[in-house]
């Protein structure tokens, strides 16, 4: 799936990490005719899209997946009534009190529909996903948020707080709003996920797949340094690849200044 124009991205961001694609598989006979592995492992949902950003691909299910939260949050099991109120958020010490708390497990926003199974694996490999997952340093996860700007203006359903990042941040939340939204990541992902200090992530579902690409390869001339743009070139198979033109002498300081000049030199014109 766009598997020239992915590398070329990861390229361009310097990722560490496959870009990842995750399919929901509704019922047992989806699950049955994806044609692919069960995970060869049980571990945490996040631990299982870790997997992926290394190049596994795989299927896995409500017994594959460790973490209650995680089952909860993507569809795989049905938390207490209690639990999606709340109330073990404020037990266990994360909120202050049980209307915090409330809120808070509203706005992880689970998935309430009954999944069987779900497909994680790197998103070029993939026929077809529902949302897609990128992970990286701060800066990477800038030029995503730089190139979704580029396409869809400002961001209306970010929602993020440090908890339930893959499970919650990156799938049920975009799966509800159909939107991007961006995590920073939380005490587990980074743990079992084996995430660095300083990398986020991000998603957005797989109808902006097209838009958040040409977006982030659009703002390359715009936003990146001289250097980038020379080691972009060096890797590509010719200038013309990524289908701009990069100058390595622009960039949008430039861009402003120039218009910055127009303006006021057309604006005392009209005065005169």
């Amino acid at each position: 799936m766009e598997e020239k124009r992915l590398g070329q991205i990861a390229l361009a961001l310097e990722l560490q990490h496959e870009v990842v694609g995750v399919r929901f598989l509704d019922f047992k006979a989806d699950y049955q005719a994806a044609s692919l592995p069960e995970a060869p492992k049980r571990g945490s949902f996040c631990f299982h899209i870790r997997n992926a950003m290394d190049g596994q691909h795989y299927i896995i299910r409500e017994g594959l997946v460790s973490c209650d939260y995680g089952r909860y949050a993507v569809g795989l099991s049905k938390p207490d009534p209690a639990i999606a109120q709340g109330r073990s958020i404020q037990y266990c010490g994360l909120c202050r009190t049980h209307t915090v708390a409330r809120q808070i497990a509203q706005a992880m926003q689970f998935i309430d529909m009954p999944v069987y199974g779900i497909e994680v694996g790197p998103l070029r490999e993939m026929d077809q996903a529902d949302i897609v997952i990128i992970a990286g340093f701060a800066e990477a996860i800038m030029r995503v948020m730089q190139g979704y700007a580029y396409q869809y203006g400002a961001p209306q359903n970010l929602c993020f707080y440090g908890n339930q990042a893959m499970c919650s941040d990156m799938v049920s939340k975009v799966y509800h709003t159909n939107d991007i939204n961006i995590s920073l990541l939380c005490r587990g992902t980074r743990i079992y996920g084996r995430f660095d200090k300083g990398e986020l992530a991000a998603a957005f579902p797989i109808g902006m797949l097209d838009g958040m690409l040409d977006g982030m390869i659009k703002t390359i001339n715009p936003v990146h340094s001289a250097p980038d743009k020379r080691r972009i070139l060096a890797a590509l198979d010719s200038p013309d690849a990524l289908g701009v033109q990069l100058d390595e002498g622009y960039n949008y300081g430039a861009g402003l200044m120039e218009y910055d000049a127009r303006a006021a030199c057309l604006r005392k014109e009209e005065r005169n």
